[in-house]
C-alpha cells in the first residue's frame, strides 16, 4: 500500500488543529477560498455560486467545519468523481443563496458583485498563520522531507500569489518567489523557512520531520566538508614532511653528518627519524625541547642547504 504523501500528511495534521476565533476562521477560509475556491454563475448567468473543492477528504472536512463555525452555513457536499488514470474523487463544499455574501466577506468579490483579484483583505496582526494555513490546505505542495526542500501554493491569479508572498514574509521573515509560468504560484526552497512556516500553522510533527531531516543533512554535510578538510591538511602536511626529508638528504648527502652543527644535526635526526611527525612532535623530541618556528626555520636552513653546496653548514640562530 502506497503511503500518504507528505502534502497529504501535513494537510490532515492542519486539518485537526482546533478551530479559532471568528476573526482566524475568517482568515483561515480567505486563504482556501484563494487557493481552492471555484466562483460560478447559476444557470442563466444568475448569482454567483462559490465553491471550494479539494481531492482530501480531510480538507474537505476542515472546509465544511469552518464554514458551520464562521458563518452558520451547512454548504453541500458534493463528490466529484475524475476520469482516466486518476481515479481519486474531488470533494467540492457548494454554498448556495449564501455565496455571495461570504464571498464578499472573504474579499473575493466588492460590494457590486466584481471579482477582486489581488488577496482583497489584509488578515489582522496575528492572523496570517491562520490564512496561510488555509492557503497551504487548499492549494499547497510540498516535497518529503529528505528530499530538495519545496513548497509551493497555487492560486489563481499572479496578483493573490503576490500578496501571500508578502504574508509568507511577516511570518517567517523572507517573502516567497512569486512564479508565474503556467499557475501563478508562491514558491519558498529553504528548508529552514518551510520548517518555520509548518510551525507557526501548528503542523507540530510536520515541522519536527522536516526540521530533523534538515539538520540531519547539514550535519552530514559539514562532517564531509570537515573530513575533505583534515584530507587535504594531512595530505599537505605528509608532502611538506616528504620534502623536508628530501632536504635534509641532500644536505647530508652534500655536507656530511660531520658538516652539520648540533642544532641541525639534532633537528636532522629526529625528522629523518620521524618523517610523519610534526614540527611541534618535533620540538618536543629535542632536549631541551624547541617551538615550531625554531624547527621551521631550521629545516629550511637543512633545505636550503641540501640546495647550495656551497653553503655554510651552520645554524642562524633557530
Amino acid at each position: 500500500m502506497q503511503s500518504a504523501s507528505f502534502t497529504e500528511v501535513v494537510r490532515q495534521e492542519l486539518s485537526r488543529l482546533p478551530l479559532g476565533p471568528a476573526a482566524e476562521l475568517r482568515a483561515e477560509l480567505v486563504g482556501l477560498a484563494r487557493t481552492a475556491g471555484q466562483l460560478t454563475l447559476s444557470g442563466g448567468g444568475g448569482a454567483p455560486v462559490l465553491s471550494v473543492v479539494t481531492s482530501s477528504g480531510a480538507v474537505a472536512r476542515r472546509t465544511y467545519g469552518l464554514l458551520v463555525a464562521a458563518y452558520g452555513v451547512r454548504p453541500e457536499l458534493q463528490v466529484r468523481a475524475r476520469s482516466g488514470v486518476q481515479h481519486a474523487p474531488r470533494y467540492a463544499m457548494v454554498l448556495g443563496a449564501a455565496s455571495a455574501t461570504i464571498a464578499t466577506d472573504l474579499g473575493i468579490l466588492d460590494g457590486h458583485g466584481r471579482l477582486l483579484r489581488s488577496l482583497g483583505v489584509a488578515p489582522d496582526a496575528g492572523e496570517g498563520p491562520a490564512l496561510l494555513r488555509g492557503a497551504v490546505l487548499g492549494g499547497g505542495s510540498l516535497s518529503r522531507p529528505g528530499r530538495a526542500a519545496h513548497l509551493e501554493i497555487g492560486v489563481a491569479e499572479p496578483e493573490v500569489a503576490e500578496g501571500l508572498a508578502a504574508l509568507l514574509g511577516e511570518v517567517v521573515g523572507a517573502a516567497g518567489t512569486v512564479s508565474t509560468s503556467g499557475r501563478p504560484r508562491v514558491v519558498v526552497k529553504s528548508g529552514a523557512r518551510i520548517a518555520a512556516l509548518l510551525a507557526s500553522l501548528g503542523a507540530t510533527q510536520a515541522y519536527l520531520e522536516v526540521e530533523e531531516r534538515r539538520l540531519r543533512r547539514e550535519l552530514r554535510g559539514e562532517a564531509n566538508r570537515l573530513a575533505n578538510a583534515d584530507r587535504a591538511n594531512l595530505r599537505r602536511t605528509i608532502e611538506a614532511s616528504a620534502a623536508q626529508v628530501r632536504g635534509v638528504e641532500r644536505a647530508i648527502e652534500r655536507h656530511g653528518w660531520d658538516g652539520l652543527d648540533d642544532p641541525l644535526r639534532e633537528v636532522a635526526l629526529v625528522r629523518l627519524a620521524n618523517p610523519e611527525a610534526s614540527l611541534a612532535e618535533l620540538g618536543s623530541l629535542l632536549d631541551p625541547p624547541v617551538g615550531k618556528s625554531a624547527i621551521h626555520r631550521r629545516l629550511a636552513r637543512l633545505e636550503a642547504l641540501g640546495r647550495d653546496a656551497d653553503g655554510s653548514a651552520t645554524d642562524d640562530g633557530g
